[in-house]
C-alpha cells in the first residue's frame, strides 16, 4: 500500500514526543510512516435466478407461468367434454383440471405448491374454463335459441309462457351462468387443492422450496 512520510508531527497535527512509537492523542503509529487504507469495491450482487423469480409470484394472472398452465388445463377440459358420452362425467374433469394443474404448474417451474396456492390455481383454470363455457354458450344461445326454445315447449308445453317473456329468459339465463360459474370453479380450485395436498413434498435436487 502506498506509505506516507512523516516528520515530528502526526497526521492530526500533533507534535510527536521523541521516540514515541503512538501517536499520544490519537493513538496512530508514529514509526515514520502512515498507512492509507484503500477503498473496497462491494462485491457484485447476484442476480435472482428465473425459478427465484417465480417463488417470489403468487399464483394469479400477475403469474406468467400460471395463466399458461391455467389456459392449457381449460382448453383440454373444453376438448373432452366435446367427447360425446365423456361429457357426462363433467365433475370428474373439473377436478382432474385443478389437479393436473398443479402438477403441471410443478413440471415446469420445480415449485410445489402448498394447498391455498393449490386451490387458487384451481380456481384461476376454473374462471378461464367458465369464460370459454360462457363464450361458447352464449354464441350457441344466438343462433340457435328459437329452435331450442321450441325443443323445450314441446317436450314440456307448460313452461311456454316462461320461454316466451324475454325477460324470464334473461333472469334464467343469468342465473344459470352464475350456477355454472360457482361450479365450474369450485371444483376446479377442489381439484387444485387435492393436488397440492397429494404431491410428494420431497423436493428434486436443485429445486426451489415449496411455493407459499
Amino acid at each position: 500500500m502506498p506509505e506516507v512520510d512523516m516528520n515530528e508531527r502526526c497526521t492530526c497535527g500533533t507534535l510527536l514526543v521523541e521516540g514515541a512509537s503512538f501517536c499520544h492523542r490519537c493513538g496512530r503509529p508514529a514509526n515514520g510512516t502512515v498507512v492509507i487504507e484503500e477503498a473496497v469495491a462491494p462485491p457484485p450482487r447476484r442476480q435472482p435466478t428465473q425459478q427465484e423469480m417465480l417463488a417470489a409470484l403468487p399464483v394469479g394472472f400477475s403469474n406468467p407461468v400460471a395463466v399458461r398452465v391455467a389456459f392449457l388445463m381449460s382448453l383440454a377440459i373444453m376438448m373432452v367434454q366435446l367427447i360425446p358420452g365423456l361429457s357426462l362425467l363433467f365433475v370428474v374433469w373439473w377436478v382432474a383440471a385443478g389437479w393436473g394443474g398443479v402438477l403441471l404448474y410443478r413440471r415446469l417451474t420445480g415449485l410445489t405448491l402448498t394447498v391455498p396456492s393449490g386451490a387458487r390455481l384451481g380456481s384461476l383454470t376454473g374462471i378461464i374454463t367458465f369464460v370459454g363455457m360462457a363464450v361458447v354458450f352464449s354464441m350457441t344461445m344466438l343462433f340457435a335459441s328459437k329452435d331450442i326454445v321450441q325443443e323445450m315447449v314441446k317436450q314440456q308445453p307448460e313452461i311456454a309462457p316462461v320461454l316466451n317473456d324475454p325477460a324470464n329468459l334473461a333472469i334464467i339465463f343469468l342465473m344459470g351462468l352464475a350456477m355454472s360459474f360457482v361450479l365450474v370453479v369450485g371444483l376446479c380450485a377442489a381439484g387444485g387443492a387435492l393436488g397440492a395436498r397429494f404431491t410428494p413434498r420431497k423436493a428434486d435436487a436443485g429445486s426451489a422450496p415449496p411455493m407459499w
